[in-house]
């Protein structure tokens, strides 16, 4: 296949941007705790200025954290509070900016509550948690009441990687081990029948979804056979199963693999995990996602760059027209 350049783009969405939030700063002031100098730094106006480095028109603020330096019973507060800092980042710019509530998982009731006030009150573009909090997941009974009021609401929900905090085969923790949670995150959901019974919830995964889009007949035969391989099933069941898994979508984000040629295009949003990338791989990841896009079909590139992640996010959609 001969070489084509990324084409230009009218409009660029990125939907993996991670903010630090002020009042999540104060708090660790108020108890002591010492902000590692490795840390990237961010502000609104950082932020900016590292979009226009590659034409990004808005992006999608999260803080991912299951802020684990707090008691549980102390969280729910900090939460709120965070949501309203973003609420009140997107409404200093506008045009710029979109946000995803966090919610207080570890209480299935508040995280309810904070879930229907992002959405209703807030107006914030969906919901951003992580891919399991001590070892439970979205799949799990007592979250119930939570996906029903988000299947209500067709709501967003950006499902981040868990943060392991130590190195696993002396690996960087965030290199693989977060991105199998994801896949662990999809298999339980699918096991669960999750996706079928809640199909108004439009999931996006993260660093292209981890090993999902790889091992969609893996995930079907647990959803099948559960714990038990040697269950006969019938080969449309397979069918049945992995269509449940055509819904999901995937974010581009630190991973140049093969996303575009095992996943529609309709199904892919541009990411970059501001300000975690270098400047370098800010320039090659918007640069070869949309090289590869041009190759495989006329309009992918735009449906990736912008045309998916609108169709997602319709305030967003008014507010840069």
């Amino acid at each position: 296949m001969t070489h084509c350049e990324a084409p230009p783009l009218s409009t660029l969405i990125d939907v993996h941007h991670h903010a630090t939030l002020q009042v999540v700063t104060n708090k660790q002031e108020e108890l002591g705790l010492t902000v590692p100098d490795w840390l990237p730094k961010w502000s609104p106006e950082i932020a900016v200025d590292r979009m226009d480095e590659i034409g990004t028109t808005a992006s999608l603020l999260s803080l991912p954290s299951d802020l684990g330096f707090l008691p549980p019973s102390e969280r729910p507060a900090l939460i709120r509070a965070m949501n309203e800092e973003l609420t009140l980042l997107v409404s200093k710019n506008p045009s710029r900016f979109g946000a995803f509530a966090s919610l207080p998982m570890l209480s299935p009731d508040d995280a309810t509550a904070e879930a229907v006030r992002a959405l209703d009150e807030l107006e914030l573009e969906g919901i951003c948690i992580l891919s399991s909090y001590d070892g439970a997941y979205l799949s799990d009974p007592h979250y119930e009441e939570l996906l029903d009021e988000l299947n209500k609401r067709r709501a967003v929900v950006f499902v981040h990687p868990i943060l392991v905090k130590e190195k696993v085969a002396d690996l960087p923790p965030a290199l693989l081990e977060g991105t199998f949670d994801t896949t662990r995150f999809a298999t339980k959901m699918a096991a669960a029948n999750a996706f079928e019974r809640y199909p108004n919830i439009r999931f996006i995964l993260p660093h292209t979804g981890g090993m999902v889009p790889y091992i969609k007949w893996r995930i079907a035969m647990y959803a099948l056979q559960g714990d038990l391989w040697t269950t006969e099933t019938d080969p449309a069941d397979f069918d049945r199963e992995i269509a449940k898994l055509d819904g999901l979508y995937y974010d581009t984000t630190l991973n140049l693999g093969p996303l575009q040629h095992l996943e529609r295009p309709d199904r892919i949003l541009f990411g970059t995990d501001i300000p975690w990338c270098s400047k370098t791989v800010l320039h090659l990841q918007r640069d070869k996602v949309f090289e590869q896009a041009a190759q495989l079909g006329p309009d992918n590139a735009e449906a990736i760059a912008s045309g998916n992640a609108l169709a997602l996010f319709p305030r967003l959609a008014e507010r840069i027209r």
